[in-house]
């Protein structure tokens, strides 16, 4: 898997981390942390609230709060699922933050 939790087990993601074609950040949210290539953090707003287990409503501004870069970004393992196209750091955050924030 490529570092970003969103997309780092797309086949097209590990090519261009391979080519070093993105930047990965990490980034704190919700007390959280996620990291996130340039593309995904640029559409992390594009999530409807109720993914995060906030309100449903119009699309907020998401409060990422930069906490690094990733320097040396690299392949490592992760374990994904083929129903929601999601590797399992992206769905251990998400269920971490739409538990906190539903409560």
């Amino acid at each position: 898997m490529a570092p970003c939790f969103d997309c780092g087990h797309v086949p097209g993601e590990l090519d261009e981390c391979i080519r070093g074609e993105h930047e990965y950040h990490a980034f704190e949210i919700w007390g959280q942390e996620i990291v996130l290539c340039d593309f995904c953090d640029a559409d992390f707003g594009s999530y409807f609230p109720d993914y995060w287990g906030l309100p449903e409503g119009p699309l907020p501004d998401y409060p990422l709060h930069l906490v690094r870069k990733v320097e040396r970004p690299g392949i490592g393992r992760d374990l994904y699922c083929a129903n929601c196209n999601h590797r399992l750091e992206f769905l251990l955050f998400r269920s971490r933050v739409a538990a906190q924030n539903a409560a």
